[in-house]
């Protein structure tokens, strides 16, 4: 057998047909995911808004987010993890056009927060899925092939994004809409239904309790922090892009270089730390993340850019699988969804938070020193981290069938 076919059956290995199904539609979705990563640039390059106006209405995008997050986890639990993706892309898909056509500040703003809502809904639905599908010793392995097909869809339409967004932002919105409907469709012919048993017999619980879980608390506080800075790519970066004389066109080949470092990257990084404590990798994606943002102080050009971009890119890299398989371990399966909803909520107020934040905040530091509590905040999320970690259990052993 070839070196290519081993490595093929390691990917391969443990991950069923609806985990792959999910896989491809979310990589056609995210090739098309055109309008989140511009919406600050459309808000106050399209619509010319002021950046305060613009990052209050940003920011509800956010908002929406927060309420679709915990719905979105509860009705998973309750109704199924299928039932709930399907309504989320469909309700989203109508939003997106209505953003789109949107001209009144009060109709943007509308179709802002309920596109975040039902947006987000999807989030802990489809993780769910694949905590239900997918064994335990390979959760880490699926984890990291979703957010690399995510990445690979981003980095196209990061670059495809920036060019069209000088010519038609309204193609942009209903490229978009278009692709979440093709993942609806994938879903609805090719994933099966996959709450667990225990769902169903099992009331126990509410969206509140993965809030009061003493050992679950503290990772949600941590990653929530994180998120207010690593969102500062979507709102302070691009504006500190314009400051400089940088065009959307440099923003988004920034943009696309995380996601290509993604693509690129992920699975040797997955593979180099296999069997280091998550604890450490955690500490170590966190000091990344401050390195990477707070060296924006220093950057002017679009190599700089690009440069302080791979610095955090390699901390996401680090961070994004062993939160998923963080929290797939720690969730009891009758209540997956609700963790998993509460963790997402983290990446929401972090959405919401981030730009109206920096916006105001600009103003009075000066962005040289907004970057320098983006790096001291990282370092403090890092040391919190490595002491909660040296108490994380192992990953999760193998499950009875």
């Amino acid at each position: 057998m070839s070196a290519l076919a081993v490595r093929l059956a390691d990917i391969t290995e443990g991950l069923p047909r609806a985990f792959w199904s999910l896989w491809a539609g979310m990589l056609v979705n995210r090739a098309g995911s055109f309008v989140v990563p511009l919406l600050f640039v459309y808000l106050t390059q399209q619509r010319g808004l002021d950046l305060p106006t613009a990052g209050l209405i940003a920011s509800l995008f956010g908002a929406g987010s927060l309420a679709g997050t915990l719905l979105g986890g509860a009705l998973s639990d309750r109704l199924g993890r299928r039932a709930t993706m399907l309504l989320s892309l469909v309700a989203s898909s109508a939003f997106m056009i209505g953003l789109g056509l949107a001209r009144e500040i009060w109709q943007i703003a509308s179709a802002t927060v309920f596109l975040g809502f039902f947006a987000d809904m999807f989030r802990p639905a489809s993780q769910a899925l694949i905590a239900d599908v997918v064994p335990p010793e390979h959760r880490v392995k699926a984890f990291s092939l979703q957010y690399w097909a995510v990445n690979l869809g981003y980095a196209f339409a990061a670059v495809l994004g920036g060019f069209m967004a000088k010519r038609s932002f309204l193609a942009l919105f209903l490229g978009d809409a278009l692709t979440t409907l093709v993942l609806a469709a994938i879903i609805w012919r090719s994933v099966p239904e996959s709450r667990p048993a225990e769902a169903h017999r099992d009331n126990r619980g509410s969206v509140l309790t993965p809030f009061f879980d003493g050992k679950y608390l503290p990772f949600l506080l941590c990653n929530l922090a994180l998120t207010l800075v690593f969102f500062q790519h979507l709102s302070a970066m691009p504006e500190d892009m314009r400051q400089k004389g940088l065009t959307t066109e440099h923003y988004g080949i920034t943009v696309a270089t995380n996601c290509l470092l993604i693509v690129l990257c992920q699975p040797l990084v997955t593979r180099w730390v296999k069997g280091v404590p998550r604890g450490v990798l955690l500490a170590s994606a966190a000091t990344l993340t401050g390195l990477g943002f707070g060296a924006m102080a220093l950057a002017s050009t679009l190599p700089a850019y690009m440069a302080t971009v791979a610095v955090w890119t390699f901390g996401e890299i680090i961070f994004a699988p062993v939160n998923a398989s963080i929290v797939a371990d720690l969730s009891p399966k009758h209540l997956r969804g609700r963790y998993q909803g509460a963790f997402s909520l983290t990446f929401s107020f972090g959405a919401m938070g981030a730009p109206s934040i920096s916006m105001r905040l600009l103003p009075k530091t000066g962005l040289p020193v907004f970057w320098l509590i983006c790096l001291v905040l990282c370092f403090a999320v890092a040391a919190c981290q490595f002491v909660w970690g040296k108490n994380l259990p192992p990953p999760a052993p193998k499950e009875n069938p």
